[in-house]
């Protein structure tokens, strides 16, 4: 008996590793116990609102048991409590079921009152109300009172949805609904059998629309979150914020962005469902029932943003001279560029009814303050000198090796360097998407040409000749639609730029009788006298090219 004892304690462990079970996982509790454990917990961690881990054990109960009603009814109040309503509905629509399915069938008024809440919370309210109207016929007294409070609440949205000061909102809002769907293009069925991927058309949307969209999604939040649109604002900037989610982090990065998308999800969630039980119209009608106050404040209100419109534009008047008369250029024309690209652009002519004349002054003084930099330099002789055309535009004596050295570089192999940006091709990437963005709405012909000659001058600075050349032409064009020497000027100045350059001195020549003519128009002797030493100068290297093209010719023979 002693030695069989003995034996039975000397035996040898099992083999393999010992599995990692938790606590409550080392006692063999039943797989009825188990699954009322993982409820109670999911139950806990609900009311500590960690609802995603409570969402987790009782989706473990459910996998042991899907007739649990119990798990069933917590995950459903769990998922409101998420704004998933939809998903919500299920859940208790199922329990509902299960217990209508047993025997005897058993109506649980709190089962059937989450039904009606789900339905509620998913925006669904005659559904909801039939379904109250449903619960009164089987419950009496106490049980029946809390589809009597519910039913009044679903009368009361429909009040505030469809009474008669909302009629007018009302048959706006259908107007607008009736345009927008006739508006929408109608599928088509294709007759083509091969399966091919279809291109979709890029919808550009105006800085008008852009600002006029941002003014409302602001609005909505306001009306239906208070203070706390601020926050909601800051959630969705952050979503799209690259310092938040950067790419090099391959762990948090997934992890934000699933959470700020979850939670920017459940607050659209919210607002959504207090829009639909009171609509914009309504919670407008309620603010403002007096409509003659509200059409008094609002003009005078529209007073206020013309007169404070109106100081602005005198102060970026103001801030313009000042420039001019410092002669700092590149400021001026950063300053141009960002007030009549950010600012004016969402100004309609109701706000600024001066908005024409505005755009006017403001690229006539830079058209001026750019014609008054081409004088004569006080450190350059004329009849000495290779690149004199160049120094006479201002331009440095390393843009005319620029061709030579592409033909040069053309017969060696390059190889990209991938980890390395150039700025200066960063910056002209940059330039010329916003001076195209600006170009698709610009309406009026002197932004056209202010637009089409900042375009062909940031190909000039990137060694894009030709097409420099043609964008300039066509600002020649705009600026003649709008009879704008000024600008007609610059743009053929930018001409002369590309063929000085590239050494087309032939071109040059006809280009500067142009550009003459137009200085004679204007009446100004210092730009007269700029043009016709530019023209001395390119007729001199014409000769000089000339004979040196004869000269061979002479050996030769």
């Amino acid at each position: 008996m002693t030695t069989h004892s003995v034996i039975s304690e000397i035996r040898a462990p099992p083999a393999g590793i010992v599995p990692h079970l938790k606590p409550w996982e080392v006692i063999t509790w039943s797989q009825e116990q188990l699954g009322r454990i993982y409820s109670d917990w999911g139950l806990k961690f609900s009311r500590h609102q960690r609802y995603s881990n409570s969402i987790q054990y009782l989706n473990y109960s459910l996998n042991i048991n899907e007739r649990d009603t119990t798990a069933l009814m917590r995950r459903c109040k769990v998922k409101r409590m998420k704004g998933m309503a939809p998903e919500a509905l299920k859940d208790c629509t199922k329990a509902d079921a299960i217990l209508g399915w047993s025997r005897p069938p058993i109506v649980n008024p709190h089962v059937r009152l989450e039904i009606s809440d789900t339905l509620y919370e998913s925006n669904r309210f005659e559904d909801a109300k039939m379904n109250l109207h449903s619960n009164l016929g089987l419950f009496r007294g106490a049980q029946a009172k809390p589809s009597i409070n519910r039913l009044d609440v679903v009368d009361e949205n429909f009040k505030d949805m469809l009474r008669d000061e909302t009629t007018p909102a009302v048959h706006r809002l259908l107007n607008r609904m009736e345009r927008h769907r006739a508006s929408q293009p109608k599928p088509i069925k294709d007759d083509c059998d091969v399966v091919s991927i279809l291109e979709t058309p890029t919808v550009f949307v105006s800085p008008l629309e852009q600002a006029r969209r941002k003014r409302c999604f602001n609005i909505y939040n306001q009306t239906y979150l208070d203070k706390c649109w601020v926050d909601m604002a800051y959630l969705k900037k952050l979503r799209s914020n690259p310092n938040v989610l950067p790419q090099q982090a391959k762990r948090s990065t997934p992890y934000l962005r699933n959470l700020m998308d979850k939670n920017y999800a459940m607050a659209r969630n919210l607002t959504k469902m207090l829009q639909a039980r009171c609509p914009m119209y309504a919670k407008f009608s309620q603010r403002y029932p007096n409509e003659e106050l509200y059409n008094k404040q609002k003009e005078e209100n529209l007073y206020r943003v013309q007169y404070q419109t109106r100081r602005n534009m005198f102060k970026i008047l103001r801030s313009i001279r000042q420039l001019i008369r410092v002669g700092s250029l590149d400021k001026l024309s950063t300053f141009i560029e960002e007030v009549m690209g950010d600012y004016i652009t969402i100004k309609t002519h109701r706000t600024m009814p001066w908005k024409f004349e505005f755009i006017n002054e403001v690229y006539n003084y830079l058209g001026l303050a750019r014609i008054n930099e081409y004088i004569i330099p006080s450190d350059m002789t004329v009849l000495q000198g290779k690149h004199r055309l160049l120094t006479l535009f201002g331009l440095s004596q390393e843009s005319s090796m620029v061709p030579k050295e592409k033909q040069e570089q053309s017969k060696t192999m390059n190889v990209r360097r991938t980890d390395l940006t150039d700025p200066k091709s960063e910056l002209f990437k940059k330039l010329s998407a916003r001076y195209e963005s600006r170009m698709r709405f610009a309406k009026y012909p002197i932004e056209r040409a202010y637009l089409l000659h900042e375009l062909a001058q940031a190909h000039l600075n990137n060694n894009s000749f030709n097409m420099a050349v043609s964008l300039a032409r066509k600002a020649m064009e705009e600026a003649t639609r709008c009879n704008s020497i000024v600008w007609s000027f610059l743009s053929l100045i930018v001409i002369c730029k590309a063929h000085a350059i590239v050494e087309k001195v032939e071109h040059q020549k006809e280009v500067l009788g142009e550009t003459f003519e137009l200085a004679k128009r204007m009446k100004n002797l210092d730009l007269c006298l700029f043009i016709d030493i530019c023209m001395k100068v390119n007729a001199e290297e014409l000769s000089i090219k000339r004979m040196a093209t004869k000269r061979p010719k002479t050996l030769s023979q």
